[in-house]
């Protein structure tokens, strides 16, 4: 399996991305790098084996960006149902890297070709939301993938993320990979009228729902199913202080809305029982 094989670069890369080894005094481009000089040419063969280079500095433009979405549409194996098995088997704890991917994709959708406008709400574009130019550490971003987050801030980090799981197949899902989210979804369903994106994470971090996650890994699980719409989202919610760990639609859940079973039974296919339909 391709993602066992990584292990050993993931864990090199533990070592590199810690805060506790940050260079400040070397700096790409205004990003701070992080100091590799302790590595062991066995260890850097290890991560050249798989692509997996600190510090890979990389420039971008929005039309850099453009031009790799479009391309990547045109891949057939970047399809709905390959990015599902990924977030069902991802959820699992089994496989964390497979958890971004579903997001993605549904980002990737609506990638069209056009010229950058510059938003007069947010810095970016009016239209993507891709910045105008950037400089990127695309190893580090994955490495944050490979750990299990996912994110939908972020969609300058999306054309790597989708070039990068294309060397995975699709896994095969069983029954017992989709149970895993109905109990997660009837615990949802289950939430106070009041209760917030916050508490539901605490709530189920106290039942153990979720492997292999923290808080923020949680937050992004979680995310996914209200950019689905599998949680409900209402704007009139999203009354809370600005914070960049649960950003819209997950915002604008709230545990009066519940799940929309409907939904997830239709992208899903799952079997879930009669209080939940």
């Amino acid at each position: 399996m391709i993602l066992k094989e990584k292990s050993k670069a993931i864990g090199i890369l533990k070592k590199v991305y810690h805060h506790a080894n940050t260079d400040y005094e070397t700096q790409y481009d205004g990003i701070v790098g992080y100091k590799t000089d302790f590595l062991s040419q066995e260890q850097w063969n290890i991560l050249k084996e798989n692509n997996l280079i600190p510090n890979k500095i990389e420039k971008w433009t929005h039309d850099d960006f453009i031009n790799s979405f479009l391309k990547l549409k045109e891949n057939k194996k970047l399809t709905l149902e390959f990015s599902k098995a990924l977030f069902l088997k991802g959820i699992t704890g089994d496989f964390p890297r497979y958890r971004q991917t579903l997001i993605s994709f549904l980002y990737l959708q609506k990638v069209e070709e056009h010229t950058y406008i510059a938003s007069k709400k947010y810095s970016g574009c009016a239209i993507c939301g891709l910045p105008e130019s950037t400089t990127e550490d695309s190893t580090h971003n994955l490495f944050t993938y490979y750990l299990g987050h996912s994110w939908n801030e972020s969609p300058k980090h999306f054309a790597a993320e989708l070039e990068d799981i294309l060397q995975y197949p699709k896994p095969e899902i069983y029954e017992k990979d989709k149970e895993l989210l109905v109990k997660l979804l009837l615990s949802i369903d289950d939430s106070d009228k009041n209760e917030t994106p916050g508490q539901l994470e605490k709530r189920i971090a106290k039942e153990k729902l979720l492997p292999k996650t923290d808080k923020y890994k949680r937050y992004g699980i979680l995310q996914t199913l209200a950019i689905l719409g599998i949680l409900p989202s209402n704007a009139e919610f999203d009354n809370q202080p600005a914070r960049s760990d649960i950003v819209l639609p997950l915002a604008g859940w709230r545990g009066e809305l519940g799940v929309d079973f409907q939904k997830a039974i239709e992208i899903f296919e799952l079997k879930v029982p009669k209080k939940g339909v």
